[in-house]
């Protein structure tokens, strides 16, 4: 008999331990908490192994070996966590204090605390499940927050043979309590959207300030930057999105029900936009989006420069392609004095199956645990290392098994991040049931 209390308690108390550690990125360092982990994973009768990309980045991989009938299942999950100001927080990010029934800390979310929860569900399968149909790879990557450069596409380019496996558990989606509707929405994320970033360059000329002309390169930034936001203009219905409003029809009250289950009816999409784009999250789920991140120009109060920069992040449906996407900027901007850099540009992945092994096992694990909950497939508006993944052809998704609040939900990468003990406790029911029956011989 598994004694849930107890490992609620030694779940707090190794999390604590972990959002102690400043694992920070920028600038990037994740060797203490590799060691953090590969220490716990040790004493649990592990044998992890550590992989440097780089000075100072680290990658640590553990496997619970099974019988090779079926391939692996591998829990993903990240070292590095966001900054964080402590003039800002009720008590230092990185106490990882335990008060009130929540473990506070940097990283408490996104995703220390996850990794913990596969880290402890690995060792439960081990020690209560002897006989498995298929190994289970535990992969801690590094450099999840700046891209992946050092991390999950590095390990994936030098290592795939330590990470191949059938299906992927990533972070992406929550359990959301109090978002769509008073009951819990899981939802997974089964696909991302794509991740374009330009550089917009403007070439003018320089001059003293105190005579202006119309050469100024930021100005022609300006106007090229005014133009670009039309593109962050047009709503459209990807299939992900569809099934996900179908799916959470089942839970909405009539007419919110009928419009819902309609809306392939350009009508009645028309007529629910208001309400939809409401919400930041779902308005992006429906869209290409277009963010100014950085802007550089001048050195001196006096000098007119002759070159301003932009940076420009965009986040695409699944089925765009890129190229065109920049060709149409052009037009958009028609000004032979911008030039645009392609910074990183996706590749081409396919959208996980919804209908999967994987998928049906988790659904069937949410229900049993969380029975007045609703689990439903979603395209996740930022972007994780599933992509990485997803391109090698491995059945990806995300989702952090746990019950949260909006308020919650903004504490995410914000002020105060936590998690409660009993989503620690429920994370690891959930993590552990899903293993135990996707592992069975």
């Amino acid at each position: 008999m598994i004694d849930w209390d107890s490992l609620t308690h030694e779940a707090a108390q190794l999390l604590s331990g972990y959002l102690q550690i400043q694992s920070l990125n920028p600038p990037g360092d994740e060797r203490a908490a590799a060691a953090f982990l590969a220490e716990a994973l040790r004493q649990r009768g592990f044998a992890p192994k550590i992989y440097e990309s780089a000075p100072n980045r680290a990658n640590l991989v553990a496997r619970l070996p099974g019988d090779g009938t079926k391939k692996p299942v591998l829990l993903y999950n990240h070292m590095d966590v966001v900054e964080a100001d402590p003039a800002r927080w009720s008590s230092d990010p990185f106490s990882g204090q335990i008060r009130d029934g929540y473990v506070y800390g940097r990283g408490a979310i996104d995703m220390k605390g996850m990794g913990i929860l596969q880290l402890l569900a690995l060792h439960l399968l081990r020690q209560n499940h002897p006989e498995r149909s298929r190994d289970v790879i535990f992969f801690a990557a590094a450099d999840e927050e700046k891209g992946g450069k050092f991390g999950a596409q590095w390990m994936i380019e030098h290592h795939w043979p330590e990470l191949e496996a059938e299906y992927v558990w990533d972070e992406g989606g929550f359990g959301l309590r109090d978002f769509f509707s008073p009951q819990p929405v899981f939802t997974v994320s089964i696909a991302e959207k794509k991740d374009l970033w330009l550089k917009v360059i403007a070439r003018g000329e320089p001059g003293h300030s105190g005579m202006p002309h119309e050469n100024n390169a930021i100005n022609i930034l300006l106007r090229a930057l005014v133009r670009l936001q039309s593109l962050d203009s047009a709503y459209e219905l990807h299939p992900i999105p569809r099934r996900m409003f179908r799916d959470l029809a089942a839970l909405m009250p009539f007419p919110k029900s009928f419009l819902l289950k309609q809306l392939d009816n350009p009508l009645f999409f028309r007529l629910a936009l208001p309400a939809l784009t409401a919400n930041h999250t779902i308005a992006a789920m429906l869209k290409d989006t277009m963010s100014i991140t950085v802007l550089q120009a001048g050195g001196k109060e006096n000098i007119i420069p002759e070159r301003a920069e932009a940076t420009l992040d965009l986040r695409l449906l699944p089925d765009r392609v890129p190229a065109e996407v920049v060709e149409k900027l052009k037009r958009l901007v028609d000004d032979r004095r911008i030039e645009f850099q392609i910074l990183q540009a996706p590749e081409p992945a396919a959208s996980s199956d919804p209908d999967s092994e994987f998928f049906r096992v988790l659904s069937d694990v949410l229900f049993e645990l969380v029975p007045d909950g609703l689990t439903t497939p979603m395209l996740s508006p930022g972007t994780t290392d599933s992509a990485f993944f997803r391109q090698k052809g491995a059945q990806s998704y995300g989702l952090f098994p746990i019950i949260i609040t909006p308020d919650e939900l903004a504490r995410f990468h914000g002020i105060d991040e936590r998690i409660s003990l009993d989503n620690l406790r429920l994370g690891l029911q959930i993590t552990y049931r899903v293993l135990e029956r996707m592992t069975r011989a």
